[in-house]
């Protein structure tokens, strides 16, 4: 039995060492130191339905374990175990011999999750190996296969713990280990050196690649190998005129007249001339001392920007909307004599302050609009006729007091009837009635070019005439004041 353990431990190292050496040379190696706990019992009597090993009949040992790795996943390892046990004699009463020293080897295969990536590591091995205790000098043969985790605690050093299920060809003899230890792996793996090729030169210019930037393309070494075929010293890549000779300063395009303008922007490429006209000479058509580049009115002599100001205010004539009358820029050119911010020629009352809701003119007070559109509805005419009732004289007074006070307005009369009668006759009635007020304000002195009457008959009630109330109030003259746009 011993020599048969001895025969499968050689071969298996041989073919796993070999294998490593024909596909995975200089890979890590690992060297493990780990306790050991044997059980015996519960394999004998199949004990699993404690769902574990029985601790109280276990032997205890040491184990040293070599590995190489053989790919990223997949290891060779060659446990070596020590230790002391008590090894079962039969499985009906139990005997057992007393504690004596064993030791043995494994060779296993180890399957892993990439150690290197990860910190939890689980993985499977199995294997052959065999145990021989000092007693009985002879060996088991043993067929081992068991599942464990690597934890990472640092560079190449790991905390392990595995438990195998022994499978043993000698009876009584197949038993459960669980092992506790710590896994150093090292030697690293060494890159293969490139191999030197000579420098590349695509273009075949005898610049390599790495220095030359048109590595596709021949070119000068003063380029950089790109190549410049107008030779003006820009490379074509870089010029803006490739095929003209040109200066640096433009790209590569060329300037005839040396005016710092390319030719191909130049209007007058022979001539000498500034950006700003183009390239082209400066002049002063109009002589006024403006250069016609910076002439506002190249063709008429003037003193702002070369431009006329005939009224002097700094608004120059072609934007002058008052050119002959001083006035400010801010209202193009025009005079605001009450400075109420409306140009005179829009202010209908120039000479007094007013918003320009109201062109310009001051706004009524409000006690005196209040007071127009109070007594103006007191106006009465006797039945029937266009004559006044004496009662109204004292309000068309008043009236006429409101058009002196506010010289700057107009006043607007207009007369109203109710639906009695016909529509012609209603007409002809409102028309007189407005007429009589307009002539007693005449009378009083107002200007008739200040005042407009009319009349609308029944066109326009402000209530139902169905109703005498309504008629009453759609029988009326009404007065309007107000300042002309």
């Amino acid at each position: 039995m011993k020599r048969n353990l001895l025969t499968v431990l050689v071969v298996l190292i041989a073919i796993s060492s070999s294998f490593a050496q024909a596909k995975m040379e200089n890979k890590d190696w690992g060297l493990a130191v780990r306790q050991t706990w044997l059980d015996y019992k519960t394999p004998l009597h199949n004990n699993f339905d404690k769902y574990g090993t029985d601790f109280e009949n276990m032997g205890h040992g040491v184990e040293v374990v070599f590995s190489k790795a053989i790919k990223n996943y997949l290891d060779i390892s060659i446990p070596l175990r020590l230790g002391a046990n008590s090894f079962p004699l039969d499985s009906a009463a139990f005997r057992s011999t007393p504690a004596t020293m064993f030791y043995g080897a494994d060779a296993l295969l180890k399957f892993h999750w990439p150690r290197k990536k990860y910190f939890i590591s689980p993985y499977v091995v199995v294997g052959a190996g065999g145990m021989m205790n000092n007693k009985e000098k002879k060996a088991d043969l043993q067929f081992p296969a068991g599942i464990g985790i690597d934890f990472r605690l640092g560079e190449g050093v790991y905390f392990t713990a595995e438990s195998q299920y022994r499978t043993a060809l000698t009876d009584w003899r197949s038993n459960i280990q669980h092992a506790l230890g710590f896994t150093f792996v090292f030697g690293k793996v060494e890159p293969p050196k490139p191999v030197e090729l000579p420098p590349a030169d695509s273009d075949g210019d005898g610049i390599i690649d790495k220095d030359d930037k048109c590595p596709n393309t021949a070119g000068l070494a003063a380029l950089s190998g790109c190549p410049d075929a107008d030779g003006d010293g820009i490379a074509d890549g870089d010029d803006a005129c490739p095929n003209e000779k040109g200066t640096i300063a433009l790209n590569g395009c060329p300037d005839t007249d040396g005016d710092g303008i390319a030719n191909a922007d130049d209007q007058c490429p022979n001539e000498k001339g500034p950006k700003s006209n183009n390239g082209c000479p400066v002049k002063d058509r109009d002589g006024d001392g403006y250069n016609d580049d910076i002439d506002d009115c190249p063709d008429i002599a003037g003193t702002v920007n070369g431009c006329p100001d005939a009224d002097g205010d700094g608004t120059i004539d072609p934007k002058d909307k008052c050119p002959n009358v001083k006035g400010t820029l801010e209202l193009d050119g025009c005079p605001d004599t009450d400075g109420d911010g409306i140009a005179d020629k829009d202010d209908k009352c120039p000479n007094k302050v007013g918003p320009r809701s109201n062109a310009g003119c001051p706004e009524m007070k409000k006690a005196d609009a209040k007071r127009l559109a109070d007594i103006t509805k007191n106006i009465q005419f006797k039945t029937g006729k266009t004559a006044l009732k004496a009662t109204s004289i004292a309000i068309l007074d008043e009236i006429a007091a409101l058009m002196i006070k506010y010289p700057d307005y107009s006043l607007s009369i207009s007369g109203h009837t109710d639906s009695v009668g016909s529509a012609e006759s209603n007409q002809k009635l409102s028309e007189g009635r407005a007429k009589t007020c307009y002539d007693y304000l005449v009378r009083k002195g107002i200007s008739s070019n200040r005042m407009s009457y009319a009349g609308y008959g029944e066109t326009q009630p402000i209530a139902d005439n169905m109703y005498k109330a309504g008629r009453e109030q759609n029988r009326r003259v009404e007065f309007v004041m107000f300042v002309k746009k």
